[in-house]
């Protein structure tokens, strides 16, 4: 399953936003404004890794330059300068017209948002919209810069912990190529991925000891996600582990975590879409599916049939999902259906 599903409403939002800066005359001379590129958070998902930053965090350009922002994660991430506006939740209340209890993602979060012609004095509220690089879903958002200033802009999802700077400089001002920007920024991610890699040891040293009980099982911890300064880990700890039936495996939020997750067992059934979209009307109602959010077969021994889900798992919520094991045998994969793109599964080997 994708974090999100094929919304096709939002691409065309994006591409009406591109076409109409293109169309528009720019602030300065062709041969003299150049585009730089930022790339939007960065992953290695064969090990499970996610950095919440910008790549350059900083950037200096001059009046009439374009900032091109780039998805680089199947995480999901937001551009958003909100010049003095309020910060948007990303969840709120679903309408009236829906269950009492519905959420659905705001679409003033949700959806671009841009000045005419994409050319920003640094004024007003301007959005990218939820991007990732899931198939169908929007990968690059930009604007030109008419005025000089620093302009500070943000991910909706991830807060100020992943925040950047656009330095508008005078003419004048000497500032590196966009070339030079791409290839410090490319350094700059093999750091940081290469500095996250030490982290896996940390984590895995909080996992408790497996508890022998006096009925002749054993109760298993495992620890979900783990999280430090700018560094997501999606995985399991451990990702894999030997079981018996009659075991108990209690899944937990790691202390450090601050991503919402679930733990899955989909059992050869078909996924689970995160979001459900309700059109009419325009834009979509992006209603999050109750099937993530609550637990499914809660209470019950785990079999090969049928989905078994914790429901959401988040910090400030329910942290921690029981599951005993039944009278199975054989690999049984689980995954987070919210990081499943991020490579976010584990193994629970089930044998006599």
């Amino acid at each position: 399953m994708k974090r999100l599903p094929i919304f096709n409403l939002i691409i065309i939002l994006a591409f009406l936003l591109s076409a109409t800066s293109l169309a528009m005359p720019t602030v300065a001379s062709a041969d003299s404004a150049q585009t730089y590129t930022v790339l939007v958070g960065a992953e290695n998902v064969s090990r499970r890794t996610d950095v919440m930053a910008y790549f350059p965090a900083t950037l200096h350009i001059h009046v009439g330059d374009t900032v091109l922002w780039k998805q680089n994660t199947h995480e999901i991430h937001t551009v958003t300068f909100l010049a003095g506006s309020p910060e948007p939740a990303l969840i709120v209340p679903a309408p009236a017209s829906f269950p009492p209890g519905s959420l659905m993602l705001n679409p003033q979060a949700a959806f671009p948002s841009a000045p005419q012609g994409g050319m920003y004095d640094g004024s007003t509220y301007a959005n990218s919209g939820v991007m990732s690089t899931d198939p169908g879903q929007p990968t690059e958002f930009s604007l030109t810069f008419t005025t000089q200033g620093t302009f500070m802009y943000y991910c909706i999802v991830h807060g100020m912990m992943m925040s950047g700077t656009v330095v508008v400089d005078a003419s004048s001002a000497s500032i590196p190529s966009p070339a030079a920007v791409a290839d410090q920024a490319q350094k700059d991610i093999n750091l940081q991925l290469a500095h996250a890699n030490g982290l896996f040891g940390e984590a895995m040293s909080q996992v408790p000891a497996p508890q022998h009980n006096l009925d002749g099982t054993t109760s298993y911890t495992v620890l979900i996600g783990w999280s430090k300064d700018q560094f997501d880990l999606m995985s399991f700890f451990p990702s894999k582990l030997v079981v018996h039936p009659g075991d108990t495996v209690n899944f937990v939020l790691s202390p450090t975590n601050d991503a919402p997750h679930t733990v899955t067992f989909f059992n050869g059934e078909p996924d689970i879409s995160f979001i459900t979209p309700v059109a009419p009307p325009f834009p979509p109602v992006l209603l999050i599916n109750p099937a993530v959010l609550m637990p499914i077969n809660p209470g019950q021994p785990l079999t090969l049939s049928g989905i078994y889900s914790s429901g959401l798992l988040a910090p400030g919520g329910p942290t921690s999902y029981s599951l005993k094991i039944g009278d199975i045998r054989g690999d049984v994969p689980y995954e987070c259906i919210l990081h499943d793109s991020s490579g976010m599964d584990g193994l629970l080997k089930v044998v006599p």
